[in-house]
């Protein structure tokens, strides 16, 4: 089988499964939403926050390094699996000790323990880590897919059963735990290889080197997406990060349809190609066909973020609309950046990719705390503004890399965002002025639709060559229904 056609392939089964999940979590969450309050979600997500920092620094950037090698290697697998657990048990110990006295400051027993509890997950996810790496390296997305479904399921049915019975926020710790411990079940069932008991010294120099870089990147990625949660816990409190993690979660519900199955592929397959200039076009071809599907996602979750938002959670959630609308405009530029890192890494330019995140990382921040003492709702408006606004910068980065100019780069976005962004308007100056009076949920079903013929008409008006390009690009690797479809549908573009 071709790269290309693993990518495709690795990207449906990433669909499949995340198509399920995004389902269940959906309901689950939904669900969560109506029995509990917003500051049982502010909690647990101040918690999270650390958590999940941790488990990124835990990693050292090993399965990036076991992904990229162009051959497996079983001592260096070996040594990786011996080091994550290592330095899992070692950050399992390290969290609970440095943010339990941190959440007593805090003010909040409370908190003290959910940090306690939730820290156990590292430990758990370190058991797994390599096993993932060797799926992922190997396409072996049905088993991701797999790992994913069945936590998401059951783990939400654990948390809906615990808060029904009464057990407030740390239904939502159980959930977590549960999710961990079952995503690590199913990986370990589904790969047969086990660690051999050799450690070398000099293949964890090399990982530990590689994988600076890369954890120094993804850390200061992460970071990026969370400082606005962490500034909003800290300066606000509790209930206002519940609100804003609630608008946050539900846009990401979107972005987990939108750009997550190709993002899932993107680093195996950049590895495999010859050079910079076959990465730059392999992330042409990505971009494109993430635009096509993630900016009216986007556009429209910005459009429809009010109705959506008290459909789904409940009237007691209404303050988390406004933020989700602005929270969507702030997501539209992932689709055009989201693939930079995974091919600087292919290239090897790791330390590009951390200098370039962290300039980022400095704006956000900035902004966040210019922001945070005018409410939420202005960070959320400052998180949009600097999404836009250094966009190009990560083009720059990726213009150094692999050599794509950033004017080819927007110019290949350009189509889907104007068809996108007046779909928004539109459904927008409808929502408003025609459809006021309505029902929140008759007005958001019906400006669904609105929006969906509003972006295919103009899809067919002013994008009419990029659609069928990226339809003829797709075509091959489509189900015999499906490509049927296609071809009938390519040539009257």
């Amino acid at each position: 089988m071709s790269i290309k056609a693993k990518i495709f392939t690795g990207s449906l089964w990433s669909i499949a499964g995340t198509g399920t999940t995004l389902l269940s979590n959906f309901i689950v969450f939904a669900l969560l939403a109506r029995l509990l309050q917003p500051v049982d979600f502010g909690l647990v997500a101040f918690a999270a926050i650390f958590i999940d920092l941790a488990r990124n620094l835990m990693s050292g950037g090993i399965a990036e390094s076991l992904i990229q090698r162009k051959e497996w290697d079983e001592t260096a697998a070996s040594t990786s699996f011996w080091l994550v657990l290592a330095s899992s048990v070692l950050f399992t110990l390290g969290t609970a000790g440095i943010t339990v006295p941190l959440a007593y400051l805090y003010g909040s027993p409370t908190l003290a323990e959910i940090f306690l509890v939730l820290s156990l997950s590292l430990l758990i996810d370190g058991v797994r880590g390599v096993h993932e790496a060797k799926l992922r390296r190997e396409f072996g997305y049905k088993a991701l897919a797999a790992r994913t479904v069945i936590a998401s399921i059951v783990s939400g049915i654990c948390g809906i059963a615990l808060a029904l019975a009464g057990f407030g926020v740390w239904a939502l710790v159980a959930s977590r735990l549960v999710a961990a411990a079952l995503q690590t079940i199913v990986v370990l069932c589904s790969i047969s290889w086990a660690p051999r008991f050799v450690f070398s010294r000099a293949e964890c120099a090399g990982l530990l080197r590689f994988g600076a870089d890369i954890v120094g990147s993804r850390l200061v990625v992460q970071l990026n997406g969370r400082v606005a949660e962490l500034v909003v816990g800290l300066v606000l409190g509790p209930v206002a990060l519940g609100f804003f993690n609630v608008a946050g979660r539900a846009l990401n519900l979107l972005f987990q349809i939108a750009i997550s199955p190709i993002q899932t592929t993107a680093l195996s397959a950049f590895s495999r190609l010859k050079d910079a200039r076959a990465i730059g076009d392999a992330y042409l071809r990505m971009t494109r066909a993430t635009a096509l599907v993630a900016f009216p996602i986007f556009f429209g979750a910005a459009a429809t973020a009010p109705d959506f938002v008290v459909v789904c959670f409940g009237n007691h959630w209404q303050p988390s609309g406004t933020i989700m609308t602005l929270l969507a405009i702030a997501a539209v530029p992932t689709a055009l950046i989201t693939f930079v890192q995974p091919a600087l890494v292919a290239v090897g330019r790791t330390r590009l990719a951390l200098s370039s995140n962290f300039i980022v990382l400095v704006a956000s921040t900035a902004a966040v705390l210019v922001a945070v003492p005018f409410g939420i709702v202005a960070v959320a408006i400052a998180r949009a503004v600097r999404a836009h606004a250094t966009a190009p910068y990560m083009l720059s980065a990726l213009r150094k890399g692999v050599g794509l100019p950033i004017g080819q780069a927007l110019r290949s976005v350009w189509e889907p965002w104007t068809a996108a962004a007046a779909m928004c308007a539109a459904v927008m100056l409808a929502r408003l002025y025609v459809f006021d009076d309505i029902v929140p949920f008759a007005r958001l079903l019906i400006c669904v639709a609105l929006g969906g013929v509003v972006y295919l008409v103009l899809l067919l008006t002013i994008a009419r060559r990029y659609t069928a390009e990226t339809m003829l690009e797709l075509m091959p690797h489509l189900p015999a229904s499906a490509r049927t479809i296609a071809q009938r549908i390519v040539p009257m573009l």
